[in-house]
């Protein structure tokens, strides 16, 4: 019996051109369609998956694992990595972990058993034990860490430079002459928690201006924490006047604890967020936030499971791409600026 792998071999192309041209799914060129068409003739080949799968040990399937599919900027890379994946030929199974190590256990085994070709983990915690036994015990397997590392394991990652983002947004604070800025964030396990972070702070130091420690609060990535959060760094007597959200919907929680405290964005408190998901464009005043490359970080992801799918190379990459400031009416000037980077 003829396999898809024999049909792209007879047609030189690789098996998701193949894919792609049976599947009828993005472009393929006239020529190389009839290139498949031929040697899917001359080898009398006839699409069967579960043989596929079953022969050549390849099913045209990715797993995608996220955090939180209530959060939009999962809704936004799950849009981008399933539209680059049917590109390619390949489908996508979504898996919701809702932070839970366990469940994130279960849905792997799951996406093994189906004989993914790949598994894609988005924003894992650093220490992240599955990922760990996971490489450990298939490392044929491909997995792309998309959004954060995972210490002790050599995997392919797709990052955007946290530190430089949280760096730009404080720095846009400070700039405006705002001295006294919170940082509100996710979980303390989180690699971009802790990058942003750490952006935030070598701002404020070198500006000259040492950071606070009650001034930083961390809980999770969602809209209800940063409210709570929120609530209670703004209902303090030295509350900052700005504050720099660790992602959009923590931006967005602290939009509504501001509004139960009747303190007015921007003139109260200005805020930036990180991500410049759909958040930032449905708040009033829209937010300031610095932009992470959404679509192109899935779309490098896919490429890059394809790839070690399809046994095009043999090493490992990390990705970085960088993020900008996207400016627009949730900060305003406290006064004028007196402040000048020392370091």
């Amino acid at each position: 019996m003829a396999t898809i792998k024999d049909v792209a071999k007879t047609a030189n192309v690789s098996i998701s051109t193949v894919s792609r041209v049976l599947n009828n799914s993005g472009y393929t060129s006239q020529e190389t369609k009839d290139r498949v068409y031929q040697a899917v003739e001359k080898l009398k080949y006839q699409k069967n998956m579960v043989a596929a799968a079953m022969i050549n040990k390849h099913t045209a399937t990715l797993g995608l694992i996220i955090p939180d599919i209530k959060n939009i900027f999962y809704g936004d890379l799950t849009r981008s990595v399933e539209d680059t994946a049917h590109k390619y030929g390949y489908n996508v199974i979504l898996c919701n972990t809702d932070n839970d190590l366990n469940k994130e256990r279960e849905y792997v085994e799951f996406l093994i058993q189906k004989g993914v070709d790949g598994i894609i983990f988005s924003t894992p915690e650093v220490e992240d034990r599955n990922i760990k036994e996971l490489v450990k015990a298939k490392p044929e397997l491909p997995v792309i860490v998309l959004g954060s590392e995972v210490s002790g394991v050599k995997v392919d990652e797709v990052l955007v430079n946290n530190f430089q983002g949280a760096y730009m947004a404080t720095e846009h604070l400070i700039e405006l002459g705002h001295e006294n800025i919170g940082y509100i964030s996710g979980q303390p396990q989180s690699y971009s928690t802790s990058e942003r972070q750490q952006g935030y702070e070598s701002a404020l130091r070198d500006f000259g201006i040492e950071p606070k420690p009650h001034y930083v609060m961390k809980d999770e990535f969602k809209v209800e924490s940063g409210y709570q959060q929120g609530k209670e760094m703004l209902a303090r007597e030295d509350r900052p006047t700005a504050i720099f959200a660790g992602n959009d919907a923590i931006g967005v929680g602290v939009y509504q604890a501001a509004r139960e405290l009747e303190l007015r964005i921007p003139e109260d408190v200005s805020v930036v967020g990180f991500d410049d998901s759909q958040y930032a464009e449905i708040v009033y005043p829209t937010l300031t936030t610095v932009r992470t490359p959404i679509v192109q970080m899935g779309d490098k992801a896919v490429q890059l499971a394809v790839q070690l799918s399809e046994d095009e190379r043999n090493f490992k990459e990390t990705i970085t791409f960088e993020p900008t400031l996207t400016e627009r009416n949730s900060t305003r000037a406290l006064k004028e600026n007196v402040f000048r980077k020392v370091n």
